[in-house]
């Protein structure tokens, strides 16, 4: 089958397109290639579905912005979306959700071509609401979104997974019986907690192994600054700080198997693979995340004793989270374990065997969920 994947968690995307690659279908992608418009920094998800050798094509999608002026993007998006679908001529659609995945799907459903939809997070976003009517079949993530969508399209299957998280049993070698904290940003990095890092750094490598993704903000300034700090350490403290602006698949899976706790932001994707490795963190929910996603997220380890929260206006209280944590890390660790059993592993196989299976003349009949 051609199939196009479009949308914007592009993380569990790639999971299921290289899968269906493996599954000797043709893939296409239509994304986004700079995501900070007007700036002309190549995002993660271009690079990353490069190396899978995927063809993508850029789509210069809008939304609503309250800048009226960027408005211009919604007829572009729309008209791009027509021509690359008529030049593919694809046999399905998979949308993962955000603004780049309306125009994508609303033409499809123009050119007659069946879509189907992954809802990744607890609260359907605004885009997949508007989409579930355009879609064949919605994939949940979470049970609590089925009250989103129309109960007879609702398949809960879990999130697509990077195969590596699942099967890395390396683990990164400090040479030291030092605790390892992971600081992760989301899949663009967060300014935010960079900043707090680079006050605490010295005081937290005297007790810790330190893992830190600046992600590619600011055009690299955090990853620079950070290179910058580690290098002006001494030679014993160097070996306890490992910084990358962004870890392939392979060295993320070995670095949060490594860790014994986190702190990072709360979206879909780094609370999920958390919870699939039954990993405790502190979460700094992103202050202006759509329907407080991110702080529903971080509640949910909360709510299991498998994290705490720092409100983003706190964060200066974090190094004393840290230590409270730290503190008591086997009783976090083990309600983490004990949690890990409610985040399905098998969701990219689920969404195959639908999509090999696919009769259109086929009601979807609901679901209460596949695991």
């Amino acid at each position: 089958m051609k199939i196009v994947i479009t949308g914007g968690h592009h993380i569990s995307a790639l999971a299921l397109a290289n899968e269906l690659k493996n599954h000797k279908h043709e893939v296409f992608w239509l994304g986004c290639r700079y995501p900070r418009w007007p700036e002309k920094t190549e995002g993660i998800e271009y690079k990353q579905v490069n190396q899978l050798n995927i063809p993508f094509f850029d789509i210069k999608a809008g939304k609503f912005y309250k800048n009226f002026f960027r408005w211009w993007r919604i007829p572009i998006g729309f008209l791009q979306s027509l021509r690359v679908l008529a030049k593919i001529h694809p046999d399905l659609i998979v949308s993962f959700g955000g603004y780049i995945a309306v125009p994508v799907v609303i033409c499809g459903w123009f050119f007659k071509i069946p879509s189907l939809l992954h809802e990744q997070t607890r609260v359907a976003g605004m885009a997949n609401k508007f989409l579930a009517g355009f879609c064949k079949a919605i994939f949940l993530s979470f049970p609590e979104s089925e009250r989103f969508f129309p109960s007879g399209k609702v398949l809960f299957v879990g999130l697509p997974l990077r195969k590596e998280l699942l099967l890395q049993k390396e683990k990164i070698n400090f040479n030291n019986h030092l605790r390892t904290i992971i600081f992760l940003g989301g899949g663009q990095g967060s300014h935010a907690i960079n900043n707090e890092l680079e006050k605490m750094l010295i005081k937290l490598i005297t007790k810790f192994n330190i893992i830190h993704q600046t992600g590619n903000i600011l055009n690299d300034a955090d990853y620079r600054k950070f290179l910058e700090v580690r290098k002006n350490l001494s030679g014993e403290f160097q070996k306890r700080y490992l910084v990358k602006d962004f870890f392939s698949n392979n060295e993320l899976a070995k670095a949060i198997k490594t860790a014994d706790f986190a702190v990072c932001r709360s979206g879909a994707h780094t609370t999920y693979e958390l919870g699939v490795l039954g990993k405790p963190a502190i979460f700094i929910p992103l202050a202006f995340s759509f329907a407080n996603e991110q702080l529903i997220n971080a509640q949910f380890f909360v709510k299991f004793k498998a994290g705490e929260i720092v409100e983003q206006k706190n964060i200066g209280n974090l190094p004393e989270i840290i230590d409270k944590m730290n503190g008591n890390l086997l009783f976090y660790q083990k309600n983490a374990q004990k949690m890990s059993v409610l985040f399905p592993v098998n969701a990219t196989k689920a969404i195959i065997e639908y999509i090999e299976n696919y009769d259109k003349k086929k009601a979807v009949q609901p679901s209460k969920g596949l695991f």
